[in-house]
C-alpha cells in the first residue's frame, strides 16, 4: 500500500497525532482572545501562568489551556473540599438574602417598626378608655329615670373592668 495513503489512513483514525503549529500572537491579540486587557495578560506573565514563546509572543493555543487551567484550579479551590467554608458562605448568603427580603418588606410597608404599631395602639387604647368612662354620664342623660347611686354603681363597674384588663 502507498505510505501516503497510509499515513492518511492512520492520522484520521487518530494513530498519529500530529498537533498543528502553535501560532505565536501579540499580548494584545492574546488578550482579545482571552476577554482580558493587556495589562492583565502582563500580570498574568509575571504571575507564571503565562509564558512567551518568542520575545513579545505568545503561544495561542497553549497560552489559552494554561489561562484555562489557571481558572479552574482557582474555582475549583472555593470551598469545594472545605465543608466549614461552603457552610459559612451558606449562611452568609441567606443572612445577605433575609436583609434583602426584610429591607423590601419594610419598603412595601409590610413590616412596621415596633414603636410605630405600639403608638398607634397606645392612641386607639386611650380613645377606648375615654369613650368608656364617658359612658355613665350619657347613659344618665338618656336614662333619666336613674338615681345617682345608679350611675356610680355603672362607672365603678366600669372603672373596675379597665382596671382588670390593665393589670392583665
Amino acid at each position: 500500500m502507498d505510505s501516503t495513503i497510509l499515513s492518511d489512513i492512520e492520522e484520521l483514525v487518530g494513530a498519529v497525532s500530529k498537533q498543528p503549529a502553535d501560532r505565536l500572537v501579540t499580548a494584545e491579540e492574546l488578550a482579545e482572545w482571552l476577554g482580558l486587557t493587556r495589562r492583565r495578560i502582563d500580570e498574568l506573565t509575571v504571575a507564571g501562568v503565562l509564558t512567551r514563546a518568542a520575545r513579545a509572543r505568545y503561544a495561542l493555543r497553549a497560552s489559552i489551556l494554561a489561562y484555562c487551567a489557571d481558572q479552574r484550579s482557582k474555582t475549583s479551590g472555593r470551598g469545594r473540599g472545605d465543608p466549614a467554608y461552603t457552610a459559612a458562605k451558606t449562611r452568609a448568603a441567606e443572612a445577605q438574602a433575609e436583609k434583602l427580603e426584610t429591607a423590601n418588606a419594610v419598603a412595601r410597608r409590610e413590616l412596621i417598626p415596633a414603636a410605630e404599631v405600639e403608638r398607634e395602639w397606645s392612641t386607639i387604647l386611650r380613645d377606648v378608655r375615654a369613650a368608656m368612662l364617658a359612658l355613665p354620664s350619657r347613659i344618665q342623660q338618656r336614662l333619666g329615670h336613674l338615681t345617682a347611686h345608679d350611675v356610680t354603681t355603672i362607672d365603678r363597674e366600669i372603672r373596675d373592668t379597665l382596671e382588670g384588663i390593665g393589670s392583665e
